[in-house]
């Protein structure tokens, strides 16, 4: 198991946060976002600050369906749910929320950039998608 960095007090990261609930009904895969993407925004607006990343929390309630595999999840998650983050930039965001948008579907998609890492201000990670992300935080500016 990985080691858990402790988090270091460099800066605050401005955060967008999203809950997303996915869950099958009547052979139907159902997804919800809470806040929408349009009032997501809205907020940051009324906050006036430009975030720097934006998290989406993924709660898949009893599994996860074929529309999500793309998140690769581990076999306890795929079999019975739980949870899974999705984050990315302020620029990820929003060409994934255009791509979901032109999609027509009401699933969230992946970033088509991968996962960035947990930056170390929020305590790091060494899992090995994580490491493998690391060099995108460093290319934002962000001390890792």
């Amino acid at each position: 198991m990985p080691k858990k960095q402790a988090a270091a007090k460099s800066r605050d990261i401005r955060l967008l946060e999203q809950w997303v609930e996915v869950w099958t009904e009547d052979g139907m895969t159902r997804t919800a976002l809470y806040p929408s993407n349009e009032e997501l925004w809205k907020e940051a607006e009324k906050k006036n600050f430009t975030p720097d990343l934006v998290y989406r929390r993924i709660n898949f309630r009893s599994g996860v369906p074929a529309e999500y595999l793309w998140t690769m999840p581990n076999k306890q998650t795929l079999l019975y749910g739980g949870g899974g983050v999705q984050r990315m930039t302020v620029g990820q965001w929003h060409e994934v929320v255009e791509r979901e948008r032109e999609s027509g579907s009401e699933h969230i998609g992946p970033t088509g950039a991968g996962n960035l890492p947990r930056p170390n201000e929020r305590g790091g990670c060494e899992c090995p998608v994580c490491t493998l992300n690391q060099n995108l935080l460093g290319e934002l500016g962000f001390q890792l």
